[in-house]
């Protein structure tokens, strides 16, 4: 499927989960669920969820947030279709709305929205909620594509256990996309902050953190490129041991432990004499267990 027409029909099918649970009737017995219950279960499910648990969040806080203005007990009212329609026309609404001098992002909501019904609140909710869901869907490509690339260089993904399954895919993640997600991110939850129909919105002081967040988490990212570097260059090393000892004979079964023995003493060593593929804030070897995932990324053992 194109990029273009994937990334509208995942938008719409986020929107349409969340349409799905704002929309249930209330019973006096019911407790309604949080419209972002059931995505942040699923993205949950998602072995790079742990390198974004904070920005989906947020996000979805914000989505709950605007779903307290737009639910309905009516399942018949516009307004169920009102938050899929807006993300759908979401560019050309803010198109019109950022150069509107009147400040009318709510008639453009309703026009595009297909809900003439809806008040000032509904329409700029359901714009906002926009926003955030697009935000969200590039999270769920980046998580998506990033696990698919990290096994593009086998057909035969191996059965681990899930904590190693999800080491690894963090493993292979590259910072250079990562930052360009969050950039993305951002940029989908920009409108939120800069419409003039929004500068006295309620919702907006969650959008501004939400982006705060984001923004300081791509600068700890890009901050760690260089660190990231050194733990290439101490990958390399613990491969190219582990490779020479099976050159001169020791089996696979003991290679890790004597890998992990060797790396342990290599760290142990004062600072100067230490190999410079040691990183200088280095205080302890890794794990055997970790050792074991690198040996096994690059298919030593």
């Amino acid at each position: 499927m194109p990029q273009k027409h994937r990334a509208r029909d995942d938008s719409e099918r986020i929107c349409t989960e969340i349409v799905r649970v704002t929309v249930i009737p209330i019973q006096e017995s019911y407790e309604r669920p949080k419209p972002s219950a059931g995505l942040i279960e699923f993205l949950a499910t998602q072995p790079l969820y742990a390198l974004c648990r904070e920005q989906v969040m947020d996000v979805c806080h914000l989505i709950d947030q605007c779903c307290l203005r737009i639910q309905t007990d009516d399942i018949n009212s516009d307004l169920n279709t009102l938050c899929i329609q807006t993300t759908r026309h979401e560019e050309a609404i803010f198109q019109y709305a950022s150069t509107d001098t009147s400040a009318r992002l709510a008639d453009w909501v309703r026009q595009y929205g297909a809900c003439p019904s809806a008040t000032v609140d509904q329409a700029h909710a359901a714009y906002i909620m926009a926003c955030a869901v697009k935000a969200l869907e590039v999270l769920s490509d980046w998580m998506r594509v990033a696990e698919q690339d990290a096994w593009s260089h086998t057909t035969e993904i191996p059965d681990w256990p899930w904590d190693l399954y999800c080491e690894f895919v963090e493993m292979q993640v590259k910072s250079d996309e990562r930052i360009e997600a969050l950039e993305q991110y951002v940029m989908y939850l920009e409108p939120i902050a800069s419409l003039p129909s929004l500068q006295d919105d309620e919702l907006l002081p969650f959008a501004v953190k939400t982006i705060k967040n984001a923004v300081r988490r791509k600068g700890g990212v890009l901050s760690g490129k260089d660190r990231n570097e050194e733990i290439s260059d101490r990958d390399a090393a613990i491969v190219n041991h582990a490779r020479s000892l099976l050159r001169k004979g020791m089996s696979h079964r003991n290679v890790t432990t004597a890998t992990h023995r060797w790396l342990e003493r290599e760290i142990a060593k004062p600072i100067k004499q230490r190999p410079e593929w040691i990183p200088l804030e280095a205080e302890k070897a890794l794990t055997r267990k970790q050792v074991s995932s690198i040996l096994k990324r690059y298919w030593v053992v």
